[in-house]
């Protein structure tokens, strides 16, 4: 299978979260309207896709790394596709609850297999190359994904967003079960004569610990975003829901051109160096952030314009540059960990995405239970996210430091 085939259907696959998590925010107040209960209940169901995803993949990778990625793949947009279908026809919020949760155990099978199919393929420097063309062909997602939800809604009703939802899956499905090779024959073998390590054991290893944690620091960040997007941009300054689109789209292109001049910067710099580079950037985005509100002011006051106006503007600037620092650190964080793994790919990657999408899951439900949603609670957060990354590294630059001099 040629690499260009091999990528595009790679991203096909890891865009069944990023569809499943964006194409409905427009959609939230219609579906709150339509069955007469609130927006907090709503964004529980989005609270509940992460739990059920970050669970789910600690089931799929174990499967994937002893029975391989395609079978795997296959059984998991199987139920992707039969979820969405019940999300679209569900009556009432406790039944879009379940489908929901149904939906983030279907979606996981696409998250764990494609970045282990890109390390059964690749390794080193191409891996964290493929890893960035990957991530930023996902990032079209967030882009498009709000516009197509707004247009589906407005013309068709929510539910409609959930039967495109369906389609997709079940096209996924044909390509994968025509086109996709087994990736994982040469270590089926291998792996199922090894002794498994378990998720404990692997969370508190060395080799992985820091690279974990600092992927779930910056996916904090992140979902953080994604929750609060929809009450900053919508209630706090009264965009309408194709507006918030367009907003939110916007955000989703920085992702794209990180991931892009990342794959660029490599043949430069190192990975660890991009690394570093990127959890700078958030705390530094993240920082002014905190500030725009004074900046917002003393702009509008200097050129005569509308504070309001400028406040969006000057936020949206910033959440871009954050997202840039959080696409970096993603992308060299995800390839540091899994070039320090010897086999069992899945596994890891499962592990890793349990603990960020756990993370994303009790962030997602924070911020659904928060009075006060704005810009400074949002700032906050993330730079919290960012020292985080930046403390864990530095602990991980001490103990290599400790075990160098162990070994002398």
């Amino acid at each position: 299978m040629k690499k260009q085939h091999l990528v595009l259907m790679l991203v096909a696959m890891g865009c069944l979260a990023a569809l499943s998590t964006d194409i409905y925010l427009p959609a939230m107040p219609a579906i709150a309207n339509d069955m007469k209960t609130n927006m907090a209940m709503v964004q529980i169901t989005l609270a509940l896709f992460f739990a059920t995803f970050a669970l789910g993949q600690l089931i799929y990778g174990p499967m994937s790394d002893n029975f391989g990625r395609r079978k795997v793949l296959l059984v998991g947009i199987s139920l992707f596709g039969c979820a969405a279908l019940l999300c679209a026809n569900a009556v009432s919020v406790e039944m879009l609850m379940l489908g929901r949760c149904l939906l983030g155990l279907g979606a996981c099978a696409g998250a764990v297999s494609s970045f282990a199919i890109c390390r059964d393929v690749y390794d080193k420097t191409e891996l964290t190359k493929t890893i960035a063309i990957v991530s930023a062909a996902i990032g079209i997602a967030p882009l498009v994904a709000p516009s197509i939800g707004a247009i589906l809604n407005e013309l068709y009703g929510w539910q409609s967003i959930f039967y495109f939802l369906a389609i997709y899956a079940f096209m996924l499905f044909f390509w994968i079960l025509h086109s996709l090779p087994e990736t994982n024959n040469p270590r089926l073998k291998i792996t199922q004569q090894v002794s498994h390590e378990s998720y404990l054991a692997m969370l508190l290893n060395i080799n992985y610990f820091h690279y974990i944690l600092v992927n779930a620091a910056a996916f904090v960040a992140l979902f953080a975003f994604i929750a609060s997007s929809p009450v900053i941009f919508m209630r706090h300054w009264q965009l309408t829901e194709y507006q918030f689109s367009l907003f939110f789209a916007f955000n989703a292109v920085w992702m794209i051109v990180a991931n892009s001049l990342l794959s660029a910067a490599l043949n430069r710099y190192s990975t660890e160096t991009m690394l570093k580079f990127g959890y700078i950037i958030i705390i530094t985005a993240a920082t002014a952030m905190l500030l725009s509100g004074d900046g917002a002011e003393y702009f509008a006051v200097r050129f005569n314009l509308n504070v309001s106006v400028v406040a969006l503007v000057l936020f949206s600037g910033l959440m871009g540059i954050v997202t840039v620092g959080i696409a970096i650190v993603l992308s060299t964080s995800m390839s540091l960990l899994l070039q320090e793994v010897k086999h069992q790919y899945a596994k890891v990657i499962a592990l890793t995405g349990f603990v960020r999408f756990g993370c994303g899951f009790a962030i997602t439900f924070v911020v659904s239970q928060m009075t006060i949603i704005n810009v400074i609670s949002l700032a906050t957060i993330t730079i919290i996210c960012g020292a985080t990354c930046l403390l864990v590294m530095a602990c991980r630059t001490k103990d290599k430091a400790i075990m160098a001099k162990t070994t002398e």
